[in-house]
C-alpha cells in the first residue's frame, strides 16, 4: 500500500530546520507546509528561502489542520514545551537530539503521547544510515565474536555561528547534550542496550558548561566502553569496536561510509581485514524521515530504531553524569 502523504511543519528556524526543510523536499510523501518561530520576521526570511507556504507563529502552527507532523528544531532549552504544545494540539512529533534537557520531561512527552495515540521520537538521524545500519547488522552476525570494548572519540572546534548555543547554560548548553549524544546513542544502538554501570568526568567551560567530557560505561552483556567528546578540541572522531576474534575500525563516525573488519585468531596476528563501504544519500535526514513516514502509516506511535524509552533512558543516564559534576541549569 502506497504511503499516505504527511504534512509537516517545522518549529525553529535555523541551521538544523534547514537540514530537515532539504530532506522533505526531496522525500516523494512529505511536504513541508509550514514553519513557526518566534520572530516572525526569521520564519517569513526561512519561509521564502525555503519555498514554505506557510510562516506563522507556534500557537498557529499547532492550531493548523493541515499539519499532521511537527519537527522541533529549536534549542535544547525548549524541546519539552514545544514538543509538549505540539502533542497538547493532537500534532504527532519529532524532537531534534537531545530528545529533553533531562529525562522528567522526557517521561512527561511520552506518556502525553501515549495517552493521545500520538508518533514520538528523538531525531538521532544517524541511526538510520545505511552504513549504521550494516554497521550494526555485521556485529549482530558475529563476525568479530563477543563485542568486549567499543572506544569512541568525537570532537572538534566548533564554528563562530555554533558557540554561543554551546557555551549558553540558558539554552542547555555543553558538550554532552549536544554532541555526547551522538557516541552514546551510538554503542547503545551498536549493543541494543543501555548501561548498567556509569561512571564520567567533565572540564568546565568559562561559562559553567561541560566542555570536554569523558563517560565509562558498562552494559548488562559485559561489554565495557569509553567515550571522549568536546566542542573545543580537535579530535580524531573515530569508534574501535573490540570483539572476541577480531575488531572494527569505524572512521568518520557519524557520518562514515566504510568500515575496517580486522580477523584474528585469538592471538595479535591479523588474519585478514576487509574493507566494506556502504553509501549514505547526501541528504542523510532522509533516511529518519522515510522512518517516520512509514511508522506514521503503519499506525506506530514510536520506531523500534529509536523507540521512546530509550530515549528516556539515555535522559536519566545524562541527568546522573551532570549531577555528579554538579551542572545544573537555571531554569531546571
Amino acid at each position: 500500500m502506497k504511503n499516505r502523504k504527511l504534512n509537516w511543519g517545522i518549529i525553529g528556524a535555523g541551521i538544523i530546520a534547514e537540514k530537515m526543510s532539504e530532506a522533505l523536499q526531496q522525500h516523494p510523501d512529505s511536504e513541508l507546509v509550514a514553519v513557526a518561530s518566534k520572530s516572525i520576521t526569521r520564519a517569513q526570511n526561512f519561509a521564502e528561502k525555503n519555498k514554505v507556504p506557510l510562516a506563522c507563529s507556534y500557537e498557529e502552527i499547532v492550531d493548523n489542520v493541515d499539519v499532521d507532523i511537527i519537527y522541533v528544531a529549536t534549542t535544547h532549552n525548549f524541546h519539552f514545551q514545544n514538543a509538549k504544545l505540539a502533542l497538547e494540539h493532537g500534532k504527532h512529533v519529532l524532537i531534534e537530539k537531545s530528545f529533553t534537557v533531562n529525562a522528567g520531561e522526557a517521561e512527561t512527552l511520552g506518556a502525553i503521547a501515549k495517552e493521545k495515540n500520538l508518533f514520538l521520537m528523538e531525531a538521532i538521524w544517524v541511526r538510520f544510515l545505511p552504513s549504521y545500519q550494516l554497521l550494526k547488522q555485521t556485529l549482530a552476525d558475529g563476525l568479530i565474536g563477543e563485542i568486549k570494548q567499543i572506544n569512541v572519540s568525537f570532537g572538534n572546534f566548533v564554528s563562530s555561528i555554533n558557540r554561543n548555543r554551546l557555551t549558553d547554560p540558558a539554552l542547555a548548553g555543553g558538550v554532552t547534550l549536544d554532541m555526547g549524544i551522538y557516541p552514546i546513542s551510538f554503542v547503545c544502538f551498536m549493543l541494543g542496550e543501555v548501561p548498567s554501570e556509569v561512571k564520567s568526568m567533565t572540564s568546565f567551560s568559562d561559562t559553567g558548561v561541560d566542555e570536554l567530557s569523558n563517560y565509562m560505561f558498562k552494559f548488562p552483556s559485559g561489554c565495557l566502553t569509553t567515550i571522549n567528546t568536546s566542542y573545543q578540541l580537535g579530535m580524531k572522531n573515530t569508534a574501535m569496536i573490540y570483539g572476541s576474534t577480531g575488531y572494527i575500525e569505524f572512521p568518520d563516525f557519524q557520518f562514515g561510509e566504510k568500515f575496517f573488519i580486522n580477523i584474528h585468531d585469538g592471538s595479535n596476528e591479523i588474519e585478514s581485514t576487509k574493507e566494506i563501504v556502504q553509501k549514505n544519500h547526501e541528504a542523510g535526514f532522509l533516511y529518519q524521515v522515510e522512518e517516520v513516514v512509514k511508522c506514521i502509516n503503519d499506525g506506530k506511535t514510536e520506531s523500534r530504531v529509536i523507540p521512546v524509552q530509550e530515549s528516556i533512558e539515555i535522559m536519566r543516564l545524562m541527568d546522573g553524569m551532570r549531577a555528579e559534576w554538579g551542572l545544573k541549569y537555571p531554569f531546571e
